[in-house]
């Protein structure tokens, strides 16, 4: 099942990317300001698809990394690391542009104003280094480490890598060029991972080779799934007081700045800690943990906008930072494309996933009961100290889960599923 669904997003990732490509009213335009208010459905259309192009990429990679056993090990660890970590966040970015649009939507606002947005941007520490930096490096290993370790252990051929690499080269040079040059990487990639995707279909693993990197994906899913409660914990105590009133972040911009950063780290952890926690499940769990993966890759980019609200707020003022995000709420794109299936989808998904897997006999049934209590103590407490205790929950649940999936009969799994 695993490899089906690996293959339907290398093949709809780079689609996707296309698509989002070719519909960018950017394309061409040396200016910075007044294209997407010129053009906002193809700014909404072009964003959207480009976030759900990074995001579907994830399970592809992910799925195209699994069979990696001990040849490319090395290059598949980082590979690995760079999509589940710098792959999600860069695709979080998008975001901004659903956040610019809904400022230049604004009656009365400027091209100076946005300029000024902009540059509060450029002067926010955490969004610079702990989303742009990040993001952007994570991006761009995982889409050249990710063919040449799936190549490396025989996943693929070298040709197919050698056409994904070539693929993105052209993307990174020609992705802002008038049409028909922008689409030539695309089209490349979509070539190169429908090709790969048919090889991941028919890949048979050699019984003899010692599956190193299949131990260290469970060791790191196990890992987050400790990690992943403890930094939504500290995502929930650095939350400004006051929240959410819109003073609370203008008057601690750092800690605000702080936990959605946290926040958003949580997020990104508990998908290689749901996709441990399944694999070892039946073809239910697996399934409801892929769509919990794709609903926390989405969830998880939404902290992004604590940075857009704090910058519009600190340059722009609360009454044009409000406006703007009640217009960016009104795009159904962002709101039903992005929002919805994010909180839906993950959040319920990790209860589904848990319940799940105490269906299956993977864990007891209190994991799923305290997974559920503390999602549940996140919505009711709500911020400040007092959330912490949700979080705290979720610990308990999937440390159990962990300590649970220590043991060799827990763990024995061919692969981790993606979807």
């Amino acid at each position: 099942m695993w490899r089906k669904a690996t293959a339907a997003c290398l093949v709809l990732a780079p689609i996707a990317l296309t698509v989002s490509t070719a519909v960018d009213p950017a394309l061409g335009t040396v200016e910075e300001y007044g294209v997407y208010r010129a053009h906002p459905d193809a700014t909404q259309w072009h964003s959207l698809l480009l976030h759900w192009a990074w995001a579907l990429f994830v399970p592809g990679f992910l799925g195209l990394l699994a069979p990696v056993r001990r040849r490319g090990v090395v290059l598949a660890i980082f590979a690995w690391v760079a999509t589940v970590v710098g792959l999600v966040t860069f695709g979080a970015l998008m975001s901004a542009d659903f956040a610019l649009l809904s400022l230049e939507q604004q009656s009365g606002v400027t091209d100076a104003q946005l300029a000024a947005w902009d540059d509060r941007m450029a002067d926010q520490t955490w969004a610079v280094l702990g989303w742009q930096q990040l993001g952007i490096l994570g991006w761009g290993l995982a889409l050249m480490l990710t063919p040449i370790a799936a190549a490396r252990a025989r996943v693929i051929n070298w040709w197919t890598a050698g056409l994904a690499l070539a693929g993105t080269v052209l993307y990174l040079l020609f992705a802002i060029s008038p049409l028909p040059l922008c689409i030539l990487g695309p089209v490349t990639l979509v070539v190169a991972y429908t090709m790969a995707a048919r090889q991941v279909l028919g890949f048979r693993a050699a019984g003899d080779e010692p599956g190193v990197f299949g131990r260290f994906r469970r060791r790191a899913g196990q890992m987050c799934m400790i990690a992943a409660p403890l930094s939504f914990a500290v995502g929930m105590a650095t939350v400004p007081p006051g929240s959410p009133e819109p003073d609370s972040i203008l008057k601690h911009p750092d800690l605000g700045q702080a936990s959605a950063f946290f926040l958003h780290l949580a997020w990104v952890l508990f998908i290689p800690a749901v996709l441990t926690l399944a694999a070892p499940g039946r073809r239910v769990t697996r399934i409801a943990s892929g769509l919990t993966v794709l609903g926390l890759i989405n969830f998880s980019g939404l902290m992004f906008g604590d940075y857009l609200d704090l910058a519009a707020r600190q340059s722009l003022g609360n009454t044009i930072a409000d406006q703007a995000a009640e217009t960016q709420g009104g795009y159904l794109t962002f709101s039903l494309g992005w929002v919805l299936p994010g909180m839906l989808l993950a959040l319920l998904g990790l209860i589904v996933v848990a319940t799940s897997a105490a269906v299956d006999r993977v864990v007891r049934w209190w994991v799923p009961a305290l997974v559920g209590a503390g999602l549940a103590a996140f919505f009711l407490l709500g911020l400040g100290p007092i959330g912490v205790i949700g979080p705290l929950l979720l610990l308990g649940g999937f440390g159990a889960a962990a300590v649970t999936l220590r043991t060799p009969a827990a763990t024995e799994v061919s692969a981790v599923p993606v979807g």
